[in-house]
């Protein structure tokens, strides 16, 4: 088996360090033979070596654990080796607390030299330390592969005079001395040394062992969002809390490279440990598989024992059930084109030219939050990736969403203009990018005010708002009140008196060629990413409705979560309930999550279908045939249904 056979798997590190004591005394063979047999991952991800930098294992190369009294990585290749389970080394990269100590002149230098325990990429780490031992891993362990970590967002900028120098080579510009629009490309040449450090590693290991898989995590993500093929597959953990928001960001843009991904959720909390219930991830899971990828679970090792909470080896079966059951109309689905929002990385690296990768920066954060207003509307949602859209055929799309941008690749407004000229719908949110888009449309507006508070009206809910705008100078389907201030607007007591100065649109339509263009002029994504207030998701929603976004719908809207795939000539309905506590951050774990009802989903068929069935349980459900395709009525959705239609 070969990674992007795999669906689901089992992710264990503990990151030993100087006083990790007595590593490997009370390992049990017996409890990774329950593991895996109980369980029955595709693959297992063991540690090896962690940001600290000691390895797990019996290294001739690195550095051992002061500690180490028995290779536990040894007894997890056995038993993973008898039973067929891929296993995978946990390996910390860039951040290596040890090499930095031994080794001072590997790391990153800060402006004032000062020394980092971040390895620099210009260094020779990755060709005395990281290569050999990964090479180590494949030859003496056997194993498959590596997952590291520790990478892209550990990466720091490196001011040493070596990397000065090369820079100066290489653009005839002194570093010291950039002009604030210079200062992007100081940023860039380390991204390029990033990429070029992981190619390098990825090809000398694979040299030597060509099946020997590796990602580094998060590279093709949300936090480096570049269209490379450097890595064997795509892969990257969520934040512990708020997991399932973060799986509908993430997944989709993983899923939009169409390569080989999965993505880990952590069964525990941090930083206090607390273990998942079997029904909280299998909601996480549930919308990772449903954008075709694999799932993974994160516990912890015991490095005195084996793992943490083997108490929790039936919970990790349920999950594993639960999982492997909806593999086949599930895994390396494509997604149908529907509704498409449009992620460009040179509006993700305009909007910080000082900084290397950053997930949740302006651009990520408001696209992140229109992306959940979107799928809140109950319309099956892709990422649409503006570096592989002229792949793309545009028609397929009923709608396209573009979201605030500093800056977006060459070409794409005009495939953009052309796909309206042709009968498409367009949907512009964003101050910013209704001024970028307005000028090319001839919409006339001008900028909000510099203390911007509107109140958004949809139909039967208002929504004050405290975020950019502009004004539309015409009319619009829906209006909002323009307010203005007096006092400090960040003063709660006394607070500021804000009154009603006009009315404006915030949102309207334009007819343009054979298509038609929506602006809603606001920059509300963050604040819906942040508040999930119900007055704005309802102003969403009116404003697709209006819009006519979308062909698929489910009627309800932010409790079920829809997306429509293709695979193997069948189209499957994917249908996730979002309740439960899963948005806490007060709440670490729970175990109740109450069934979504009286569901009801409108889809687009040409044809009559042969069968319409609900799946995993092979059960024939009932449909109506409607104007342009089938509607399908369910009592509930208690955690995630699929709709196979043949």
């Amino acid at each position: 088996m070969k990674r992007k056979d795999c669906f689901f798997g089992l992710h264990f590190d503990y990151h030993a360090n100087e006083h990790t004591k007595d590593i490997g005394k009370g390992f049990s063979p017996d409890v990774v033979e329950r593991i895996v047999t109980e369980v029955q991952p595709d693959f297992i991800q063991c540690d090896t070596k962690g940001h600290p930098g000691y390895c797990s294992y019996l290294t001739k190369i690195g550095t051992p654990a002061p500690h180490l009294v028995r290779d536990l990585l040894a007894g997890w290749r056995e038993i993973t080796k008898k039973h067929g389970v891929l296993l995978y080394s946990h390996y910390s990269g860039i951040w290596e607390r040890c090499a930095a100590q031994q080794h001072p002149q590997w790391t990153s230098k800060g402006p004032n030299g000062e020394i980092s325990e971040k390895m620099s990429v210009f260094g020779p780490y990755a060709q005395q330390l990281l290569i050999p031992q990964l090479k180590e891993l494949a030859a003496d362990y056997q194993m498959d592969g590596a997952w590291v970590d520790g990478e892209c967002w550990a990466q720091e900028l490196d001011y040493s005079p070596e990397v000065k120098a090369l820079f100066a080579a290489k653009t005839g510009k002194d570093p010291d001395a950039l002009t604030e629009d210079e200062r992007a490309l100081w940023v860039d040449f380390q991204r390029q040394a990033f990429f070029s450090y992981v190619e390098n590693y990825i090809r000398q290991v694979k040299a030597e062992h060509p099946d020997f898989e590796i990602t580094s995590n998060w590279l093709n993500s949300s936090w480096v969002p570049d269209n490379m093929e450097i890595t064997d597959f795509i892969s990257g953990d969520l934040a512990p809390t708020n997991s399932v928001d973060s799986a509908r960001f993430d997944g989709r843009l993983m899923q939009s490279y169409g390569r080989n991904w999965d993505i880990m959720s952590w069964g525990i909390s941090y930083p206090v440990h607390h273990v998942k219930s079997a029904v909280q991830l299998q909601q996480e899971a549930s919308v990772i598989m449903a954008l075709g990828g694999g799932f993974q679970v994160y516990n912890m090792q015991d490095p005195q024992g084996t793992v943490k909470d083997e108490w929790a080896i039936p919970i990790w079966a349920k999950v594993s059930q639960f999982v492997r059951s909806r593999k086949a109309f599930c895994h390396n689905a494509k997604l149908k084109p529907d509704v498409g929002i449009l992620y460009s990385p040179k509006a993700y690296y305009s909007c910080m030219p000082q900084s290397l990768f950053f997930r949740d920066n302006t651009y990520n954060m408001e696209l992140n939050g229109v992306l959940m207003a979107l799928c809140d509307t109950g319309r099956s949602v892709s990422i649409l990736h503006t570096q592989i859209m002229e792949q793309q055929n545009l028609s397929q799309y009923q709608t396209l969403v573009v979201t605030d941008y500093v800056q977006m690749e060459a070409g794409v407004q005009e495939q953009l203009i052309q796909y309206v000229k042709n009968g498409g719908k367009l949907l512009i949110v964003g101050a910013q990018a209704a001024e970028n888009f307005g000028k090319i449309l001839d919409i006339s507006m001008e900028k909000g005010s510099d203390q911007p508070v509107v109140v958004l009206k949809g139909q039967g809910a208002a929504v004050e708002m405290r975020c950019p705008y502009m004004r539309l100078l015409n009319t619009g389907t829906f209006q909002m009140d323009e307010c203005e201030v007096e006092g400090d607007l960040d003063c709660h007591n006394p607070p500021p008196t804000i009154f009603v100065a006009g009315q404006i649109p915030s949102f309207a339509m334009y007819p343009f060629g054979q298509g038609s263009v929506g602006v809603i002029p606001v920059s509300f994504g963050r604040t819906y990413l942040q508040d999930q207030t119900w007055e704005l998701k309802h102003f969403v929603m009116d404003c697709a409705q209006a819009l006519g976004m979308g062909r698929a719908k489910v009627n309800k809207a932010g409790t079920v979560e829809l997306l429509i795939t293709e695979k193997d000539n069948k189209t499957y309905v994917h249908l996730m309930n979002l309740l439960g506590e899963h948005r806490s951050q007060t709440v670490k774990t729970f175990e109740n999550i109450p069934a979504a009802t009286d569901i009801q989903v409108e889809l687009p068929l040409a044809h009559a279908p042969e069968f319409v069935k609900l799946q995993p349980e092979n059960k024939d459900i009932p449909y109506e045939r409607t104007d342009h395709g089938i509607s399908i009525s369910l009592p509930m959705v208690e955690l995630y249904t699929i709709i196979e239609i043949g």
